[in-house]
């Protein structure tokens, strides 16, 4: 279930975690643990299932609760905006790992220049502010202490493909409460929620951000809260562009998805979406037993016996030893380094609610 009568919710985020087409919930809890709600029964008997590990439901004063991809890998990672309340009290990050018939994987990563142990954050938001399709994480202050604004960029998965889709409703305004799903050529069915926003003083962009890691999309799919569904194909010319989906008239046609292609590790499951076959299970030689296994790592490889992991660490280039973890985020660059300008219609927007909704 989801009640928790005796708790103190601030902040809540949706997002399809394990990528099984349904809607699951995050949500930080001031006064009681954190919750990693992920869905489960049929579509007449909806429940939710708790799978948050120790420590990411450890308590804290959270003011924004913020689910994404950041570093455009097709894992989406959960950042938790807390405010120092009373003493330090940093931010957290954690990325979740899907695993095919399992539940996630949650690996708690290094914020890097968001940490903000002093921070007295009031919200947070994302956005695209520079147009290299990487999002930006903007963090707002204030309460008894007056900081200033914080904007950091991420800091790995720079390479990586992405899609932003903004739905549009038929009066060309935002269309929030729209779903957005992405069929993709190797990795199956990518969901993505509208939602009005997620944190206690802050509202998110209305765009459906997708990361992509080297995959490319085939088609996409929008359900607008009336109902109506309209879906078309995306070429590869596509990618790593913003797509902005109006609202279907009468007469449009839906246009079909294209065929779904597997790529090399991946298999076509049952269900019609591709799924990422245990290489240390079906191809034992590439999972070498003496060779070190960190513990921030891709997928579910088995650590050797007597060889002990390392947190916080992550393989080189050939896999012979562990290396330090990379800081997430970093400082925005000066607005004279920007490669591109920023999107006007979304700078405003994420500015003006994390300011002018404190203010009120």
């Amino acid at each position: 279930g989801l009640d928790d009568p005796y708790q103190h919710g601030r902040g809540v985020a949706l997002a399809d975690f394990n990528r099984d087409g349904r809607v699951d919930i995050v949500y930080g809890n001031w006064n009681g643990p954190h919750r990693l709600y992920l869905q489960t029964g049929g579509p007449r008997r909806v429940r939710f299932r708790d799978i948050a590990t120790p420590k990411f439901s450890m308590p804290s004063p959270v003011r924004t609760v913020i689910a994404a991809d950041f570093d455009n890998d097709q894992e989406l990672e959960v950042f938790f905006n807390n405010i120092a309340y009373r003493g330090s009290s940093a931010n957290r990050l954690f990325r979740l790992i899907r695993r095919e018939h399992s539940d996630p994987i949650v690996e708690e990563l290094n914020p890097g220049d968001a940490l903000e142990p002093e921070g007295r954050g009031t919200g947070g938001a994302v956005t695209d502010f520079d147009g290299d399709g990487m999002l930006d994480l903007i963090l707002s202050h204030g309460e008894s202490m007056a900081q200033p604004i914080s904007v950091f960029k991420g800091t790995q998965g720079t390479n990586n493909n992405w899609l932003r889709v903004i739905p549009r409703t038929r009066f060309g305004a935002f269309a929030r409460g729209a779903k957005v799903v992405l069929f993709t050529r190797r990795s199956g069915a990518h969901l993505r929620i509208i939602d009005g926003g997620s944190g206690y003083l802050c509202e998110m962009e209305p765009v459906a951000h997708f990361g992509l890691g080297r995959d490319e999309a085939s088609s996409l799919e929008v359900t607008w809260p009336d109902g109506r569904i309209m879906a078309r194909a995306v070429a590869s010319s596509e990618t790593n562009s913003v797509l902005e989906v109006p609202y279907p008239l009468d007469m449009e046609e839906p246009i079909m998805s294209a065929p779904l292609e597997c790529g090399q590790g991946f298999s076509q499951h049952e269900n019609g979406r591709c799924i990422d076959m245990d290489e240390c299970t079906e191809f034992p030689f590439v999972c070498p037993r003496d060779r070190p296994v960190c513990v921030n790592t891709y997928g579910g490889a088995r650590r050797p016996r007597n060889t002990r992991g390392i947190r916080g660490f992550e393989p080189n280039e050939d896999g012979t030893a562990c290396v330090a973890q990379v800081a997430f985020f970093g400082g925005y660059p000066s607005a004279g380094s920007w490669p591109r300008p920023p999107h006007s219609v979304h700078l405003p927007l994420v500015l003006g609610l994390c300011l002018c909704l404190y203010a009120l």
